[in-house]
């Protein structure tokens, strides 16, 4: 069977790198490795958009002259439809501009114009920048600031792009995943079921969620961050992320169909005799929160057997804010601070109770914290009984959600100037959470 016989456009495209690559061996005697690095390197950035422009060409049905000439049904509404004209078409992308004309379609019936060279290459209308292009503008401008996303791009792939241009691609990007994102919510809330085939976290589901400040443009505001994820052999596995300013109503739907997609929805039982009506039972979370009602009334609506923590790092927060107002700051803080805590670690909330009861405010102003906190622990006794969650093999803190609050939201959100529109951040928030989401799972 013979070969077929390579085109001449590739053969010409093959001889410009040949020369290219003879005349770096003539002039560059006793280069160093960077310096040819970077010849080859320019040389091939030189040549790939003459190289995609002809896979193009070379790839396309509907750029052959044969195939031009056929009808193309009309993809609104079906009408048989001819070549009207040939098109230019310009778009941005991994190898540089590509340029290519194609043929253009005119429906005589619906008024619809269109291309399928522009359908068979995954175009949308009016699109600028190639798809691979857009990963990578988002991939930077999700990770570092736009200006400095800009130079880093320029520096690894040769493409020179206005910050204002990685600004729009990359908030345009979130801002469609947050559109998604926002469509779950609703049909969860709807139908109480996942949206999708759920994808179970593996061991015990652990759902947690937290706070943290942005400076918005009308001043700061919380952002309120969302994981959920599996718990084995004493560790957080494959968690998801989900990162809004919203009140807790809303946040919490938010955080139900990330918990629904993790598996909280998954009816493990049915109780009750063929003869009543059974009630689902539905797969165990463990819910860990800073204290605040909303995290708790949260679990009770929309969980199912659940077990409420307290996150350890918060209930220590509270032990030394009422330790500093019993004591001040120094050493009788600490020691007061130290025992209490031995005492909630190994015992529970009620001998820290006990001692705010037993306590002695020096003012009023330490009195009114005194009474605070003491209701904070008895409120939440209940879950704060880490010695049984540690017999369990149970979480007693949110450290993953608490890293999350910095590497998600602080590491990006909170750079020094920054001031968020509330679309640009929320972009930007649901583009790090689902970018962080799919490295955990693919890990």
């Amino acid at each position: 069977m013979s070969t077929p016989a390579v085109p001449t456009a590739i053969l010409a495209l093959g001889e410009q790198f040949c020369r290219g690559l003879q005349a770096l061996g003539s002039g560059s005697v006793d280069a160093s490795l960077a310096d040819l690095e970077a010849a080859v390197l320019q040389l091939l950035r030189g040549l790939a958009p003459q190289a995609l422009a002809l896979a193009v060409r070379t790839t396309q049905r509907s750029l052959g002259p044969a195939r031009a000439k056929r009808p193309v049904a009309c993809p609104r509404c079906g009408s048989a439809t001819r070549v009207a004209s040939w098109r230019s078409r310009t778009l941005l992308t991994t190898c540089g501009p590509l340029n290519f004309e194609r043929p253009w379609h005119h429906c005589a019936a619906c008024r619809h114009g269109f291309s399928p060279t522009d359908a068979s290459l995954a175009l949308c209308p009016g699109q600028r920048i190639s798809p691979a292009l857009v990963e990578q503008v988002t991939a930077v401008g999700a990770t570092t600031s736009f200006r400095e996303a800009t130079d880093l791009l320029g520096q690894l792939t040769g493409i020179t792009l206005h910050p204002e241009t990685v600004r729009r691609v990359t908030e345009a990007t979130g801002a469609a995943l947050e559109a998604a994102e926002q469509a779950v919510v609703q049909r969860v809330a709807a139908t109480r079921e996942p949206a999708a085939p759920p994808d179970p976290a593996p061991g015990r589901l652990v759902v947690e969620t937290d706070g943290v400040m942005v400076r918005y443009r009308d001043g700061w505001h919380e952002v309120k961050v969302g994981l959920a994820a599996g718990w084995e052999n004493g560790k957080l596995r494959a968690p998801s992320y989900t990162a809004a300013r919203l009140d807790a109503g809303r946040f919490g739907l938010r955080l139900l169909a990330l918990a629904a997609h993790r598996g909280a929805l998954e009816v493990v039982a049915w109780e009750g005799s063929p003869l009543q009506r059974r009630l689902a039972r539905l797969r165990p979370v463990v819910v860990l929160g800073d204290g605040a009602h909303w995290i708790w009334d949260l679990a009770a609506e929309q969980f199912g057997e659940r077990t409420e923590v307290v996150d350890w790092y918060h209930a220590s927060e509270h032990v030394w804010a009422a330790a500093k107002a019993l004591c001040g700051e120094g050493d009788a803080a600490r020691r007061w601070a130290e025992d209490r805590l031995a005492e909630l670690w190994d015992g529970g909330a009620a001998s820290v109770v006990a001692a705010l009861a037993r306590a002695h405010p020096s003012s009023e102003e330490a009195n009114a914290v005194v009474r605070r906190e003491r209701g904070y622990f008895t409120a939440n006794a209940e879950r704060m009984a880490y010695a049984a969650l540690r017999t369990q093999g149970l979480p007693c803190g949110s450290g993953g959600v608490e890293s999350s609050a910095k590497h998600l939201v602080q590491q990006r959100l909170k750079r020094a100037g920054s001031r968020w529109s509330e679309p640009g951040a929320q972009a930007l928030l649901t583009l790090r959470c689902h970018r962080a989401s799919r490295r955990a799972h693919a890990a």
